[in-house]
């Protein structure tokens, strides 16, 4: 007789009391291995984008740090003044900090010339085409930085088309599968997603990345495009 075949012979096991008591009798049969599969599915969507952030960042520099609040403020109530005078932009204020101002000697020593205070002014608009003229109406008064980040508002309800895309890609791979090997599927024992990604870089990777995914968009990405990818994780039982 094998061991394997020894393995799935039912067994007695023997408690014996303390004392000399009446042993206890337990009967158990080995259970055989459970049998699953386990696949993964990726679905990808491209979004367009339908709202950018403007982050705008003003500094006022001076050796006394009154002077630099002073001159920040009158830049940064103007240029509020003007942005909501505009009913399509949705502007928010942000907090004013302050810091020492170092400069460099050139011979890697650096010195206090005085104070910078800066505060950052967020823009949200629909309207791309408006994006330079919030730049040009900040140039003026202090602006020092300027970043525009794109969204697409939609981001979230788009999550669950996504989701269903990566779980019926994983079920198509497991039903290829189980009938390939001839086996029969049975019940999903976990699901196991990942979180949803997005990249707003829009580079040659992202094409590239699409060639990883098991439900593709039905068209190639636009420029511009931010993709939202989900992954899942399915585990079935086979019967």
């Amino acid at each position: 007789m094998t061991l394997r075949a020894l393995a799935l012979l039912p067994f007695v096991l023997v408690l014996a009391a303390c004392g000399g008591g009446t042993p206890t009798y337990i009967s158990t049969t080995a259970q055989p291995p459970q049998r699953s599969i386990t696949v993964s599915g990726t679905a990808r969507v491209e979004l367009t984008p339908d709202e950018a952030c403007i982050e705008l960042t003003l500094a006022a520099r001076d050796a006394s740090m009154p002077a630099a609040h002073t001159r920040l403020e009158a830049g940064m109530t103007a240029l509020l003044a003007d942005l909501r005078a505009d009913h399509d932009l949705r502007v928010e204020q942000g907090a004013v900090r302050y810091a020492p101002d170092y400069q460099n000697d050139g011979m890697g020593r650096m010195h206090l010339v005085g104070h910078v205070a800066t505060a950052q002014v967020n823009v949200r608009v629909r309207d791309f085409q408006k994006i330079p003229e919030v730049v040009g109406k900040a140039a003026p008064r202090g602006l020092d930085r300027v970043d525009v980040v794109f969204y697409a508002t939609d981001l979230v309800s788009r999550k669950e088309e996504v989701r269903r895309h990566a779980l019926e890609a994983a079920h198509a791979k497991a039903d290829t599968m189980a009938s390939t090997l001839g086996v029969h599927l049975g019940d999903v024992q976990t699901i196991t997603e990942s979180g949803a990604s997005t990249e707003v870089n829009i580079s040659v990777a992202n094409y590239v990345a699409a060639a990883t995914t098991d439900a593709l968009p039905d068209q190639p990405p636009v420029p511009g495009s931010i993709p939202l990818t989900i992954s899942v994780g399915v585990v079935y039982g086979l019967d």
